[in-house]
């Protein structure tokens, strides 16, 4: 209430109607230009979570987002708080994950000039990383504004909003009339001619092959996906940059992890299948051309885009209408993935249960070594880990090792990041075990990775979360050394030496043990992943070599 009038203000009804959306937990590095909304705070009903850095505040709440299937809410200052944390909305954007991210702007009689921590062309900053972003016209406006990026983050494909608040809004008076949140659900459902087409070509098919991506298991279809493969039986293929676990990686029709590499995409598709669903994602996530691979001289580029092999009918499910109009498929529809898998189950024929041809070759048992190898650390890191735990893995140039050495089966959930931006493991995890403190969050991530949401340590240990960090530290960038021809010629930009991830977790309230022989790793793990909170361990392994996709 305001003191001289003793009416409602915008602070008043903006905090009513973030109870009345579920907005209460908030994650935050607040700056000065969000202080007038924090003023008479009530902590009964808020759960304020502090980050040190904007970048990992914006990770925790992906996380977050990620295990309630519900938007988190961001306050973090417009301008260069929004652009510390820019990295990790383009991984949220690209994850889909709701969100909604209130950015503190300059009070609005200060915005003709070019005051301290202004945020210029506020709603242009995160673009295009961002679903939709607002700067309310009135101050009264702000609570509805609100209201409305809260319904535009849910709706499909979900994603952050962004919402900036010039900071005197909040003293302001409301109006009047308090603001109508209608009921908006998701009435749309799948076409039954679009079923009964792709029902027919699985049906038709030789040899059936399906693509999971992430949007399986964030709309609840996991099991149904299990169902359809096995009634198929049919191999199912992680998505390239595989951000979600929407198929038990333990499962013997899962076929692996496809590699973002269109020329190797077509080459394990067209000797496996002859008709393929892809069904959530893109179709598909691509990270480079393989004649970048080779260091012979480069001729002129003749080539034509990325396709694919015309030996394979590709369809492809998706709710994202820009993802259906850029797909490299033969045909696209625009459903909820997760809906789409539920209907295909009574609607495709019951094969046959014949035991497949390999399409991967046996994953040899690690040898114990001084140093360790990263396969070894991986392979005890399986044997320890709880059947319920949730694994965050950020792992370039680990990432072949990591799925071979740990089948993650039906009780695990998995997440990775969703772009090409570093950071979200890390923080991502913290989020998670802020809304699922009843499952261990176990996060592998590199050292060069980890620098980017180290801040999130802090938030973990404030919370006692429990979150084991495993680091393979192999003292480099070395996702960058291996494309050079002379790996000696840029050594200053890939050489992470010295940095001690162990003691960094003790600055931050966080134990932190350094590793160095296989004698005292299995007993290191077995501790870590059964701990009261959080714990890092800082293991140091060997350079692999050349990653393996």
């Amino acid at each position: 209430m305001t003191e001289a009038t003793g009416h409602r203000t915008v602070r008043d009804e903006t905090l009513d109607v973030l109870r009345r959306l579920g907005l209460t937990t908030i994650f935050s590095n607040p700056s000065h230009t969000e202080m007038k909304l924090f003023e008479a705070w009530p902590d009964d009903e808020f759960r304020f979570v502090m980050g040190l850095q904007e970048a990992s505040v914006v990770g925790m709440a992906d996380g977050y987002a990620q295990a309630t299937g519900e938007p988190a809410l961001v306050i973090i200052n417009g301008g260069p708080g929004l652009a510390n944390a820019m990295g990790s909305v383009y991984t949220a954007a690209s994850a889909k994950t709701p969100m909604v991210i209130l950015g503190g702007q300059q009070a609005r009689k200060m915005l003709l000039g070019d005051p301290f921590l202004i945020a210029k062309d506020a709603t242009q900053l995160p673009k295009p990383y961002i679903k939709w972003a607002a700067e309310p016209a009135r101050p009264q406006d702000v609570p509805a504004t609100i209201a409305q990026a809260y319904r535009i983050a849910k709706q499909a494909p979900q994603g952050p909003v962004f919402v900036a608040v010039p900071e005197d809004d909040f003293v302001r008076p409301a109006d009047p009339e308090p603001v109508r949140i209608p009921t908006v659900e998701d009435a749309t459902v799948p076409s039954p001619a679009a079923l009964d087409r792709i029902a027919a070509a699985l049906n038709g098919a030789r040899r059936p092959g399906l693509i999971a991506g992430g949007p399986v298991d964030a709309q609840g279809a996991r099991g149904a996906l299990v169902e359809l493969a096995e009634k198929l039986n049919a191999r199912v293929w992680g998505a390239p940059v595989w951000n979600r676990g929407a198929f038990p990686e333990d499962h013997p029709l899962f076929a692996g992890v496809l590699p973002p590499i269109p020329e190797l995409i077509n080459e394990r598709l067209a000797a496996q299948h002859d008709v393929v669903v892809v069904l959530g994602g893109p179709a598909f996530t691509l990270f480079t051309a393989w004649d970048l691979f080779s260091t012979a001289p480069a001729d002129l580029d003749r080539s034509p885009r990325p396709t694919l092999t015309a030996d394979v009918e590709f369809l492809h499910v998706t709710d994202d209408p820009q993802a259906a109009a850029a797909t490299l498929a033969d045909s696209a529809f625009i459903a909820r993935p997760g809906d789409v898998v539920k209907a295909l189950v009574p609607l495709v024929e019951q094969r046959e249960r014949v035991e497949l041809a390999p399409v991967r070759e046996p994953v040899p048992v690690p040898e114990p070594t001084t140093p360790l190898t990263q396969a070894y650390l991986f392979h005890l890191l399986s044997k320890e880990l709880p059947e319920t735990a949730v694994l965050f893995e950020e792992l370039p140039i680990a990432r072949a090792d990591f799925h071979e050495q740990i089948p993650l089966g039906s009780g695990n959930g998995y997440f990775a990041t969703a772009s090409g931006a570093l950071g979200f493991p890390f923080a991502g995890a913290v989020g998670y075990a802020l809304a699922r403190p009843d499952r261990r969050a176990v996060v592998v991530v590199g050292e060069g990775s980890a620098q980017y949401t180290l801040h999130s340590l802090w938030t973990a240990a404030q919370h006692n979360l429990p979150v084991t960090f495993v680091i393979p530290d192999n003292a480099g960038y070395l996702s960058l050394k291996y494309y050079l021809q002379d790996q000696k010629s840029w050594e200053k930009g890939y050489d992470l030496s010295g940095v001690d991830m162990a003691q960094l977790a003790r600055g931050f309230g966080v134990r932190g043990e350094r590793v160095e022989t296989p004698e005292g790793l299995q007993a290191a793990l077995r501790e870590a992943l059964t701990a009261d909170g959080p714990v890092l361990l800082d293991v140091v392994v060997a350079d692999p070599g050349l990653f393996r996709l």
